[in-house]
């Protein structure tokens, strides 16, 4: 299983990067439609804190991996 650190130093992120690992996690973890959510779900926190506290390299890296995420998977 791949271990996925989204919590990382923003200034070292690759959005495109990570956003293909989280597809390699769902894909190798066969994540049904309500895990996917949950996953989506728990970005979507991580973007509100990000807002909360004006980190902008943070509210750009979690709202294009939301983005692309939604995009993906349709939720």
């Amino acid at each position: 299983m791949d271990l996925l650190n989204y919590n990382m130093f923003m200034e070292n992120f690759d959005g495109t990067g990570d956003f293909n690992k989280l597809q390699s996690f769902i894909y190798a973890e066969n994540l049904n439609g309500a895990e996917i959510t949950m996953l989506i779900d728990d970005i979507h926190k991580h973007l509100e804190i990000a807002d909360s506290f004006n980190w902008i390299n943070s509210k750009d890296y979690y709202s294009d991996l939301l983005t692309r995420l939604i995009k993906t998977y349709g939720h």
